[in-house]
C-alpha cells in the first residue's frame, strides 16, 4: 500500500504518518521499485493503535512504549494488566489537566468580574485600584500611566509578601488620610522640574515631598528601609533613574535619605520604649 492509502483508511494524513516516522513510532516500511514507501497490514494496524491511543489522550511520545508494554502483556493475559495500568495513569493525569482547567477558568472568571488586567496579579489589580482612587480623588483621569503600570507590574510580579504589602499600605494611606491631590501636585512639580532648576526650586520640593510622606511613615517596614537594595529594587530604581534628569535625581535620593533617617530613628526610639 502506498502511504496515502493507508493514511485514508486509518483516517489520518500523510504528513501523520511522515511524522510518526520521524519520531521513531513507526518503522520505515521496505521502499518499492520506484522509491515509495510500501506499507503492508502490519504497518496499518500499527498507525490504527497509535491512532487510537493518541485519541484517548496519550502523549505520541508514550505511545511506542505503551504499544511495547501491550504486546508483551498479550502473551499471559492479553495485555490487559499493561491496559489498566496505562489507562489509570492516564485518567490520573487528565485528572489533574482538569483540576487546572477548572482553576484557570475560576481565575478568568474573577477577572473578568473585577473588571481586572490578565496580565496583572490578582494583588497587583488591588494595586492599581487604589492607585485609580487616588487618581478621582486627585481630580485626575482614572488611567494610570505606562510608565506607573510598569513599575506596578514589576512589583505585583517580582515584590516578596512583606515588599508587597508596604507598597499597599502606603498607597492605601496616601488615599483615606485625604493626600491624594498633596501626591499628584507635589509628582507633577518634579515632573516638570527641569534639569538646571535652581537650588532653591530643588530645596523647595524636597521639603515638601518629606513633609508629604511623613505623614504615611508608620506604613514604612524598617527591615525594608534599613537593608540594601535587593536585585528587584535595583532594577526598578534603575528604570526609574532612566526617566528622570539630574534634578529630579537629586530630589528622589534626598527625600529617600530624609525617610530612611527618620525610619532610622523610629526604630531606635521603638527598641529603647
Amino acid at each position: 500500500m502506498r502511504s496515502s492509502e493507508v493514511a485514508r483508511l486509518a483516517g489520518v494524513t500523510v504528513r501523520a504518518l511522515r511524522h510518526y516516522h520521524a519520531i521513531g513510532l513507526l518503522p520505515e516500511p521496505a521502499r518499492s521499485d520506484n522509491g515509495y514507501r510500501d506499507y503492508d497490514i502490519d504497518d496499518l494496524v500499527r498507525v490504527l493503535r497509535v491512532k487510537r491511543l493518541a485519541s484517548l489522550g496519550f502523549p505520541l511520545e508514550r505511545v511506542g512504549g505503551m504499544l511495547e508494554e501491550l504486546d508483551a502483556d498479550a502473551v499471559a493475559d492479553g495485555g490487559l494488566s499493561a491496559a489498566e495500568r496505562q489507562l489509570d495513569e492516564l485518567d490520573a493525569e487528565l485528572a489533574r489537566q482538569i483540576e487546572r482547567l477548572e482553576r484557570q477558568r475560576r481565575t478568568i472568571a474573577e477577572i473578568k468580574r473585577e473588571r481586572s488586567l490578565p496580565d496583572m496579579p490578582k494583588r497587583g489589580a488591588r494595586l492599581m485600584e487604589v492607585v485609580r482612587d487616588i487618581e478621582r480623588d486627585a481630580g485626575r483621569a482614572a488611567s494610570v500611566d505606562t510608565t506607573d503600570r510598569a513599575g506596578m507590574l514589576l512589583a505585583a510580579h517580582l515584590y516578596d509578601n512583606a515588599e508587597f504589602d508596604e507598597v499597599m499600605r502606603i498607597f492605601t494611606a496616601v488615599r483615606d488620610r485625604g493626600l491624594s491631590d498633596q501626591l499628584y501636585t507635589i509628582g507633577e512639580r518634579c515632573d516638570a522640574l527641569a534639569a538646571d532648576a535652581p537650588q532653591s526650586k530643588r530645596d523647595e520640593l524636597v521639603d515638601e515631598a518629606f513633609a508629604l510622606l511623613s505623614q504615611v511613615i508608620d506604613c514604612l517596614d524598617p527591615a525594608i528601609w534599613l537593608r540594601d537594595y535587593n536585585q528587584v529594587e535595583r532594577l526598578i530604581d534603575a528604570s526609574a533613574r532612566k526617566m528622570m534628569n539630574p534634578a529630579q535625581i537629586e530630589v528622589s535620593d534626598r527625600v529617600e535619605a530624609l525617610l530612611e533617617q527618620r525610619v532610622r530613628d523610629r526604630a531606635a526610639e521603638a527598641a529603647t520604649g
